[in-house]
């Protein structure tokens, strides 16, 4: 971890050299263009990872993956869409290799973190199943939850015949998704329901809801969620890293345009 964290606090300076020898011209025109946010981000990529090897069957699965996403199916397909790109075969590897060396370097520097940042957003990763439908008739509305109560009919063909949003046309069914997507006042409505049981109808903006917690699916910290975590927290430096350094490339191009 230690060896890694040294090579991310050279990355700045490494990519900055890179530019040394670019013209102001250039730099202006990979700024006109949205080029040089994009470019920056590759080379602290590339700089940030290059100490680091994938595994040969994980870079040959990649590799399959790429050919299969762009249609390839044989060398000479390969081979074609290379020279069309002007790229060789080993850039080609290189690029396929980027997002395993990235989810390596995740880990080594930021598995320690990881579930920090777990318990930070924990509530905004907890998913949820509801039932949901919304009417402007706050009568109707009431009708339709003491049905639902009753059990006279299910919540899927209510909302499917009356529900005036886009629920409708899933039979009022929404999720597995984050709550924090839903309304506010539906949201805390939610938090608190017991699943299974309907919930009476509430006044949200212009709609009368009446709403059901089918599941709730706490998020666990696991192996799987250490990595997304740890993806998370290496795509935040180097989103910070990305910007310091297009000031850095823009002041001193500046610089040089004045002298």
């Amino acid at each position: 971890r230690t060896a890694h964290l040294t090579v991310m606090q050279n990355c700045r300076a490494r990519v900055l050299s890179r530019f040394n020898d670019v013209q102001s011209d250039t730099v202006d025109l990979l700024r006109r263009t949205n080029q040089l946010r994009p470019l920056i981000s590759r080379l602290l990529i590339e700089e940030s990872t290059q100490e680091l090897h994938s595994p040969e069957e994980l870079l040959k699965q990649a590799l399959a993956n790429h050919c299969q996403q762009e249609q390839l199916n044989n060398e000479e397909a390969l081979e074609g869409w290379l020279s069309e790109r002007f790229i060789s075969k080993d850039e080609l590897l290189l690029q396929v290799s980027l997002p395993l060396k990235l989810s390596k370097l995740a880990l080594d520097v930021f598995a320690a973190k990881s579930e920090a940042r777990f318990l930070q957003r924990k509530e905004g990763l907890d998913q949820a199943t509801y039932s949901l439908l919304r009417v402007k008739n706050s009568g109707l509305a009431h009708e339709l939850y003491l049905q639902l109560e009753a059990g006279e009919t299910s919540f899927e063909a209510l909302a499917t015949e009356y529900s005036e949003g886009p629920e409708q046309r899933s039979g009022g069914k929404v999720g597995p998704t984050s709550l924090m997507r839903a309304h506010p006042q539906l949201r805390q409505r939610l938090l608190t329901a017991t699943p299974g049981v309907v919930l009476e109808p509430v006044l949200i903006e212009k709609w009368w809801v009446v709403s059901r917690l089918e599941e709730r699916l706490d998020a666990t910290f696991d192996d799987s969620m250490r990595q997304r975590m740890a993806t998370e927290l290496l795509q935040q430096w180097m989103n910070e890293e990305t910007s310091e350094v297009v000031k850095a490339v823009l002041s001193r191009n500046n610089a040089e345009g004045l002298t």
